[in-house]
């Protein structure tokens, strides 16, 4: 039983509070999605000065990426040719009138 508490409490700390964000356990994170009806999903980050990478639909159709973890970045998702921002503990505006969510590592 407490080994099965320990690993609800390590997953529960891994999750971020956005609700589509998780830490890979090699130092990358995992953004997510749940769009169903999507045709096309890509990401944009300050990582890469913004190039587009295609996001992977997964069987649930959930919308998976792993990402560097190791310093912030800025970022949102392309859906079917529209900015996309989810929910996201941290925003700022950007150049173009929009807003990009902004990733925090946790120490």
């Amino acid at each position: 039983m407490k080994i099965w508490l320990a690993l609800i409490a390590a997953f529960l700390w891994t999750m971020s509070c956005a609700g589509h964000v998780y830490k890979a356990p090699d130092e990358k994170v995992i953004l997510y999605l749940e769009l169903p009806k999507a045709q096309h999903v890509y990401f944009a980050s300050s990582l890469d000065e913004y190039r587009l990478q295609k996001v992977n639909k997964m069987k649930t159709d959930r919308w998976e990426i792993a990402v560097p973890a190791q310093r912030e970045f800025r970022y949102f998702f392309l859906v079917d040719g529209s900015v996309y921002l989810p929910a996201c503990e941290y925003r700022e505006a950007d150049d173009f009138g929009s807003e990009n969510c902004i990733f925090v590592p946790k120490p």
